[in-house]
């Protein structure tokens, strides 16, 4: 409690502090004066407002005052118009229009408006028409109209984009004008002219001009590195809820690791590959485990970097941030685009920047989405009732009188009607629906964005589901050269999993089971299975829906606040310092509940032992601050810009474990009711502190020949003091060959750039206090009733030793573009070798520790990236556009070097090694391979299956021996990407994505569980009766069928080559406005966009094999509205 008076007191001074600062910092700039103060850049919205307000409005916001005479200027005429950080002197040409009043700027900000009589006998011409975005035909309320021999004379268009303007004879042209818009010029050809439709073109964004890398933004004709960036709005279109799914169309080496044993579970946390692994890890951490809520990744440590807003940050925020925050996603790859992060990027660096404030009046926006989830059983080929008691009658199963009154027992059942798909039981369609609400505002110095947001997503499991709930305020001072962020966000987040258990438990219950008894209830025994043979004994089937009639709780929560602050100085025109600090605090809990009544107690006999509880909960901090200067310098030919930084970065968690047994009713379902605790309380507790410098720069001259430096120095207190301090660096080389001047007369080419880097990046992946001989109270915390007295034990079996890990990386890189960039193509090739690799190994219990960290030995990796891009179709005058994209990536690994534990780790996986294959680590093979012992099949003469030993020599099945394992296949596919088409016309569009895959290898896992090794105790796959062996001369795939199951162990005849091509998404939307909608604005409305979003809604794979083990896969359709008033 003190904790949290303490935090909430911090944030509270905090806040007013920076109201005090944001209050503060215009006062104390009056006070500088301006040279020329018509200058003084200007933010302002008006709509049909009368012009002394105007006026007034005005001189507030640049403070100056206005003096003129009432009867010469007409106070009373309506103005609208908007701009963004323009001139006084031309914001006020807007206000006054066609008025004959002159401008006089005096001493001590004072504007003088003088009446200036008209000229005689000029001939005037009369101008209208309407002024339309170029692309969308959406009418551009406010844009400015100027004569171009006279710019103090114009006109502004009205909210429906019309204007009229009279100009005198002799004005050759007008100047039309939008903010974010390019100029256009539109000829005056003397006389009247009526109905003009003028296009202005939207110019290039930000985005398209620099690449975002989470700390200086790099001008992209001067950057050497490589890298993918993607706007959000162009990631919604793949799919609206999942944005890092929707990144893989988009960059071929950037793929979510298929988990099938978590399909399409929504409190599952997804795991990421870029350019393949480069460190050992078990990538299987529970994704509900205290750790992962907390933010720690160590299990999973080929994870890339995750930076938001500058900031470092965690996989759970970026899961759950929502959507419509989203500005862009930048991918960083290589080294010279990641080794400014240094030690924590050798995985990469995904920068995801959110949306920033925009000046003008209150703008409110809504969005919503919602979304249909629907199972997707097509992998299952599961018998049905009569299917199954005939095949297990053809087997032999019932042979003695007992067991044939057992089968006709179930006969009698299936005649009846009985044939329960239990599959569909614990499954439903589900609904999930998504709410985000925007506020901002605010004028040129000081700006708002409000959101809130709410998620629902339940899954296709009933009652499981993840539902979010957010706040987020930013604001942004910005004044002469000051600019001043801050950003705060509120996140809470529930995970319900479901009390139904693992979907692998109704995939095994054989379908003439009913699922409740004469009365309708659930039982908790299904049968009692007559195993085959005299005395084969019974076994319980139990009935996983009998623990729906009890309470049940199993869900995890998380709330987290997070406050970026960042200020920046111009100190020069091209110098600015800058300086951020972050805080997070977050807190986690876990709570599960078993009843007494649980199927998973029928067994326990003790009632002291029969239902339980187990809580966890957590709480973290963490802080970053940061120093940064930034220096650009231009002058004819040449740009050099440089770039320091200096940050320190702390993390501190800890969290507690309580768990009861015996809880005798099961309205007592609270911790404090159980009968058994555990002996003691577990816990943990860890603390990392890292500090890095660094040292960035780059020069170009004319952009046409361009060289990048970055060098970083980290520290980390996870390392011995003799390793503590690592240097990591890279350069690059960047050559526009188009702008030599042997290319400037090949039309047809538009780009032929050429890219070189290399450099070093790191990795720190392991547990804190992995190299430090620390002490720890807490499993010597007992009760000693004779006395008050305790002991410590070492924390951990650490290593002193231990160093840094290092990837070296080598990128070379081909742009091209032809026809006008109607056709371009990007091709790649990486090279990255990590030295030093670190892991944890398994030791022997009589040691008293379970791992031991290790610098383990080096891996290659290589490969290559293709995208290419073409518009086929493209018509502007009728707005439409059709875009074809092709990516593919392949990526091979190698390990160079393995260190005795390495190999020891195989021994330990050979002794453990049974039906699935283990990984295995052999200089010059990948870590992908399929380590299997040979077959030839099965033999026709005896059915047994035929093995050759490592040495070549033939051998049957009984003889197999994990000894004899050799590498076969690879789970690595030859070549994998998206196909992407997008088309647009006026405002509706669809665009649809396709993934392929092919060359890879997969252990067919169900052939073997549930067609060579079928217990017919339970359910099993069709092809269970095909290609089997059951006399001698038949050629067979399969061995005999055995009731019980047979024990085949791994061998290459579970290979198979995997092809996949998958339908991605597929959606379509219509933007309505008020040129192509007119009833809108009966509603308030200035724009709407409607879309129907379709997902994974085909699969095909030349493996046939289930898949979403635990919790199946599923199709999702989705709605969505957005809505501007």
């Amino acid at each position: 409690m003190q904790k949290k008076k303490c935090l909430c007191r911090d944030l509270i001074i905090k806040s007013i502090c920076c109201v005090f600062l944001y209050a503060l910092l215009p006062v104390s700039s009056v006070f500088g004066q301006e040279q020329d103060y018509k200058k003084t850049r200007v933010t302002l919205n008006v709509k049909d407002m009368k012009l002394n307000d105007v006026l007034d409005t005005l001189a507030s916001v640049a403070k100056v005052r206005f003096f003129y005479n009432h009867s010469q200027v007409d106070v009373n005429k309506k103005v609208s118009f908007n701009v963004k950080d323009r001139e006084l002197d031309y914001v006020l040409m807007l206000a006054l229009g066609d008025q004959p009043v002159s401008v006089e700027y005096q001493v001590n900000r004072v504007v003088v408006l003088k009446y200036q009589k008209p000229t005689q006998g000029v001939t005037i011409y009369k101008i209208s028409g309407i002024v339309i975005d170029a692309s969308t035909k959406e009418p551009l309320p406010g844009a400015s109209i100027i004569l171009k021999e006279n710019k103090g004379m114009g006109v502004v268009t009205d909210f429906d984009g019309k204007f009229f303007i009279e100009v005198p004879q002799g004005t050759s042209a007008l100047l039309v004008s939008f903010v974010g818009y390019e100029e256009e010029t539109v000829n005056v050809t003397g006389g009247n002219m009526e109905n003009l439709e003028i296009k202005l073109t939207e110019k290039t964004t930000e985005i398209e001009d620099v690449v975002v890398t989470g700390m200086a933004p790099r001008k992209v004709e001067s950057f050497s590195g490589g890298y993918v960036s993607v706007k959000g709005s162009e990631l919604k279109k793949i799919s609206p809820n999942n944005l890092l799914k929707a990144l893989q169309v988009f960059d071929p080496s950037f793929r979510i690791v298929e988990n099938n044993n978590a399909g399409s579970n929504p409190n599952a946390m997804p795991e990421f590959r870029l350019r393949g692994d480069v460190q050992l890890g078990n990538g299987g951490v529970d994704a509900n485990s205290m750790e992962m809520m907390m933010g720690d990744y160590s299990q999973r440590p080929n994870m890339p970097l995750f930076v938001l807003d500058g900031f470092e940050t965690t996989l759970q925020r970026i899961v759950d941030l929502d959507p419509e925050r989203v500005e862009s996603i930048t991918i960083l790859k290589d080294a010279a685009a990641t080794a400014i992060y240094g030690s924590k990027a050798s995985n990469g660096v995904l920068v995801v920047e959110t949306k920033k404030p925009l000046p003008g009046a209150l703008n409110i926006s809504y969005s919503m989405n919602m979304g249909i989830s629907v199972p997707d059983l097509s992998d299952y080929n599961l018998m049905d009732a009569e299917e199954k008691l005939e095949y297990e009658r053809m087997a032999g199963v019932f042979s003695t009188t007992s067991q044939l009154n057992y089968y006709n027992k179930y006969k009698e059942e299936i005649l009846r009607g009985v044939d329960t798909y239990w599959l569909s039981e614990p499954l439903r369609t589900a609904v999930t629906h998504r709410h985000t609400l925007t506020m901002e505002g605010g004028d040129e110095a000081l700006r708002y964005n409000l959101g809130i947001n709410y998620s629902r997503e339940p899954g296709v499991m009933k009652e499981s589901g993840r539902n979010s709930m957010g706040l987020n305020l930013s604001l942004q001072y910005r004044r002469k050269k000051w600019n001043i962020q801050n950003q705060l966000s509120l996140t809470n987040v529930r995970g319900d999993n479901s009390p139904y258990g693992s979907f692998s438990q109704y995939t095994k219950l054989n379908p003439y089971y009913r699922k409740t008894d004469e009365n309708g209830r659930y039982t908790s025994l299904l049968d009692q299975k007559k195993l085959p043979g005299e005395g084969g004994g019974t076994v319980n089937i139990v009935n996983p829906l009998y623990n729906l009639l009890w309470k049940y709780k199993d869900f995890t929560e998380n709330f987290s606040v997070v406050d970026n602050f960042n200020i920046e100085c111009a100190i020069l025109d091209n110098l600015r310092v800058s300086a951020g600090a972050s805080i997070t605090k977050g807190t986690s809990r876990m709570e599960v509940f078993k009843s007494m009544n649980h199927t998973d107690f029928l067994a326990e006999q003790d009632l002291t032992r029969k239902g339980s509880y187990n809580k966890s909960t957590g709480d973290n901090v963490s802080w970053s601050v940061n120093a940064s200067v930034n220096y650009n310098y231009t002058k004819d030919k040449h740009l050099l810009s440089l770039f320091g930084r200096w940050n320190v970065d702390e993390s501190k968690s800890n969290s507690v474990n309580l768990s009861a047994m015996g809880f005798p009713n099961d309205n007592m379902d609270n911790l404090l009711f159980g009968k058994k605790y555990n002996e003691k309380v577990t816990g943990d507790e860890r603390t990392t502190r890292s500090i890095g410098w660094v040292a960035a720069g780059g020069y170009s001259y004319k952009y046409k020949y361009s060289f990048d430096f970055n060098i970083r120095l980290d520290g980390s207190s996870q390392f011995g003091k003799n390793n503590r301090w690592a240097p990591f660096w890279s350069t690059g080389l960047r050559w526009d060959l188009k702008k030599e001047n042997f290319m400037k007369d090949v039309s047809f080419i538009s780009d032929f750039i050429l890219r070189g880097t290399y450099g070093t990046t790191g990795s720190q992946g392991f547990d804190p206090y992995q190299a430090h001989g620390y002490y720890t109270y807490s499993n010597l915390l007992l009760p000693y009733y004779s006395s008050d007295a305790t002991g410590s034990e070492i924390l951990a079996m650490h290593n002193e030793s231990l160093k840094w890990q290092t990837t070296k990386s080598t990128n070379l890189a081909l742009e091209l573009g032809f026809l006008d960039q109607r056709l371009t193509a990007r091709v790649e090739y990486y090279r990255k070798i990590t030295d030093d690799m670190v892991t944890s190994i398994s030791l022997a219990p009589s040691l008293g520790f379970g791992s031991y960290p290790e610098n383990l030995g080096k891996i290659e990796n290589k490969g290559w990236e293709i995208s290419l891009s073409a518009i086929p179709y493209k018509n502007t005058a009728k707005q439409a556009y059709w875009t074809i994209t092709v990516n593919g990536s392949r990526n091979t690994d190698k390990l160079l070097e393995i260190s005795e534990a390495m190999k020891h780790r195989n021994d330990m996986n050979a002794s453990n090694l049974t039906d699935t294959p283990l990984p295995r680590y052999k200089e010059g093979e990948s870590l992908s391979r399929i380590w299997v012992v040979r077959s030839l099949g099965i033999d026709p003469a005896s059915g047994d299956e035929i093995l050759l030993k490592r040495n070549g020599e033939m051998t049957s099945a009984v003889n197999w021996s994990a000894n004899d394992v050799v590498p076969i296949g690879n789970t690595e596919p030859t070549w994998q990407g998206y196909i992407n088409s997008s088309f647009t016309y006026k405002g509706w569009g669809a665009d649809v994505s396709f993934r392929y895959q092919f060359g890879g290898q997969v252990y067919n896992q169900t052939l073997l569980d549930k067609v060579e090794n079928a217990n017919l105790k339970y359910n099993v796959d069709r092809r269970v009766t095909q290609l089997r062996w059951a006399k001698p001369g038949d050629k067979a795939q399969f061995r005999i069928l055995n009731p019980n199951g047979l024990e085949t162990k791994a061998t290459s005849r579970f290979i198979m080559d995997e092809n996949i091509f998958q339908g991605s998404s597929l959606s379509v939307y219509y933007r309505m406005d008020r040129t192509n909608t007119k009833f809108i604005s009966h509603w308030g409305l200035s724009s709407a966009k409607v879309t129907f979003n379709m997902e994974d809604f085909f699969y095909w794979s030349t493996v046939k094999r289930e898949r979403g083990l635990y919790y199946p896969y599923s199709r999702q359709f989705t709605f969505a509205l957005n809505v501007a008033f």
